[in-house]
């Protein structure tokens, strides 16, 4: 029996270290399954973000349009003659790029509804204006030759028009996109109450719809042509009650597809006394 003590403590302290580390393994497999409840959580409540891949995917569409369409007809009038060449128009221009990723982001994350409503604004403009660009290609003559070396004027040489054609420009994509966002944050819950967010935003909007000209990166008319087509979007967009429409019209449905107005339960059980 003395023979056999150290063994049966060395099984005892064996079964003791074996509990242990049951122990720690399942603490860890509830620590995989809370973190992986907070991934699904995660990807329940972001789920629209998967809208994005269109966006990229518009984004690539206009990159083929730029490679592959040659311009057939040139789109400019006499008032772009009378618009000068200002290259410290690049740095609006070039914000608008960290603008409208940065706001779709920011309506993404903070409200599903806002941010569907803003991104149909901006895809829908996308997607018309791309398919103008296809039946109707077009250019614009407007760009000069710049040999100022001061830093406005390189970026804008070296970097704008090194890797952004003349072509495809009317309607402006730059235009029809900023207004998108701005609209998509200005009426948003997160930005329809501070009146500051709202005219900073302004401002900036209108500094980027000028740049577009400034730059000579558009003509006037495109810029025009973006305005006459972002307004009937926003109307069908944030002005039609499209859910409350096909309500109505259910309704009035016959049959068994009708929709009937719900009444509450108490008047209907007023109404069953009456009759009796």
């Amino acid at each position: 029996m003395k023979h056999q003590l150290p063994s049966l403590q060395k099984a005892a302290d064996f079964c003791i270290l074996w509990e242990m580390d049951l122990w720690k393994y399942a603490k860890g497999g509830n620590a995989m399954r809370i973190e992986r409840g907070k991934v699904v959580d995660l990807a329940k409540r972001y789920s629209h973000a998967w809208l994005f891949l269109i966006f990229a995917m518009l984004g690539q569409q206009f990159s083929l349009l730029e490679q592959y369409v040659v311009p057939k007809y040139w789109v400019y009038c006499w008032v772009d003659g009378l618009i000068p060449f200002v290259p410290i128009f690049v740095i609006p221009y070039t914000l608008w790029f960290a603008y409208v990723g940065g706001g779709l982001t920011v309506l993404c994350l903070h409200d599903r509804q806002d941010f569907i409503r803003a991104f149909a604004l901006l895809a829908w403009g996308m997607f018309i204006t791309e398919v103008i660009y296809l039946v109707f290609p077009h250019g614009q003559p407007l760009r000069p030759i710049i040999t100022e070396n001061d830093i406005f004027s390189r970026l804008v040489r070296d970097t704008i028009y090194a890797n952004d054609t003349n072509t495809n420009c009317c309607p402006s994509l730059h235009v029809l996109n900023q207004l998108a966002v701005h609209i998509g944050l200005c009426k948003s819950r997160l930005c329809r109450d501070r009146k500051w967010f709202k005219r900073a935003s302004l401002v900036f909007t209108i500094l980027v719809c000028a740049s577009t000209v400034f730059l000579k990166q558009h003509s006037i008319i495109d810029v025009m042509a973006a305005l006459a087509l972002e307004i009937p979007l926003y109307l069908l967009i944030y002005k039609v009650d499209w859910k409350g429409l096909f309500l109505r019209r259910a309704e009035r449905l016959p049959g068994e597809y009708s929709v009937e107005p719900a009444v509450p339960q108490k008047e209907k059980v007023r109404e069953t006394v009456t009759m009796e």
